[in-house]
């Protein structure tokens, strides 16, 4: 009897759960689906950014704080991102990494490292707050959103940070759809030297193919397969920050021991992001790659809903135009250095 009302009791318990949760994951669910219906039709703008504005604004009109502590959006946001990025650890192949050659992978190194120290010590000077920092970094050296919605959880980013430096790089990613082709043209690149330029200087993946097919095909197809490479990277990079938490933020780590800080550093999600990965390496996703990736893409947008609505105006207006800024220069940097590499090494 006293088994029968144990489970009763924890029945009753995910019940109420399952309840408190069902009108925030309703709500997101419903952002979603516009989202993705508006970026079909417009998917130079794309879902992830018709998710934040559409968020933001239901959120502002509404009640703003009130609305998204009652649709426990928070917790909804932070869940869906680990589980979309998991999800898209099942659609990346490492062996992409080998596939591009040395070549890119060197010049890669020198582009992440000049982007990641410009957005790190200038946006310092600057006085732009760290998680900002990495957040507009790592955004903009590896794959724009997705490369933040991977290290936002890791780093205990606020929702208004996320949503601000994806609504920067998203600014930066149509600018370079609109310049790098004409600019690629003038000064001559070849189509390996602009899909070099493009995949491992323009930010998310839909901009990378865009500026690429728009220079030539050959362009597109090898700025594709760069910046494939690219985004594998998310794996390391956001693996090592995680680690370096505790020196980055010693408030997260005070007064535990080294097995509370090894828990608190290691972003967990991020291993079965790896183990994900390592499934498709070996073959075992096969056809089911492409539904893998959708059904990621989507729970990814969720989350971003689910962002939107903890937006406030006030949050946005407060972040001042220093974060826009520290972004145009960290895109500058990387671009430039891109080129400057291939012109050093003849690659162009």
């Amino acid at each position: 009897m006293g088994g029968n009302a144990q489970t009763s009791t924890s029945q009753a318990g995910f019940g109420d759960k399952f309840t408190s949760y069902a009108p925030g994951v309703a709500a997101c669910l419903l952002i979603a689906i516009v989202a993705n219906l508006a970026g079909s039709y417009a998917p130079t703008i794309g879902a992830p950014i018709f998710a934040i504005a559409i968020g933001v604004t239901i959120a502002n009109l509404f009640g703003g704080a009130k609305v998204a502590g009652k649709l426990k959006v928070k917790d909804i946001s932070g869940t869906a991102l680990r589980a979309g990025i998991i999800l898209l650890g099942e659609t990346l192949n490492l062996k992409d990494v080998a596939l591009t050659g040395l070549t890119s992978l060197s010049l890669m190194a020198v582009t992440i490292s000049v982007g990641f120290a410009f957005a790190l010590l200038v946006g310092r000077a600057m006085g732009v707050d760290w998680r900002m920092r990495l957040l507009i970094g790592i955004g903009t050296v590896i794959c724009g959103g997705s490369a933040i919605a991977a290290l936002a959880p890791v780093i205990r980013a606020k929702s208004e940070d996320i949503a601000y430096s994806i609504s920067v790089i998203f600014l930066f990613n149509m600018l370079a759809v609109i310049i790098f082709p004409g600019v690629g043209h003038m000064i001559g690149l070849s189509d390996d030297g602009f899909g070099l330029w493009a995949g491992t200087a323009v930010n998310d993946t839909s901009a990378v193919v865009a500026a690429g097919f728009a220079f030539s095909k050959a362009a597109g197809v090898y700025a594709t397969i760069v910046k494939l490479t690219r985004t594998t990277l998310i794996i390391p990079i956001v693996l090592g920050i995680g680690l370096a938490m505790p020196f980055l933020d010693r408030s997260e780590t005070a007064g535990a021991g080294l097995a509370g800080r090894l828990k608190k550093a290691v972003p967990w999600f991020i291993l079965w992001f790896v183990v994900a990965s390592l499934t498709n390496t070996l073959g075992m996703v096969g056809s089911m790659a492409p539904s893998i990736q959708s059904a990621a893409r989507f729970v990814l947008v969720l989350a971003l809903a689910a962002v939107g609505l903890q937006g406030h105006w006030r949050a946005f207006a407060g972040a001042g135009v220093k974060p826009l800024l520290l972004g145009l220069g960290t895109w500058a940097v990387v671009a430039a250095s891109s080129l400057a590499v291939q012109y050093w090494t003849m690659q162009l």
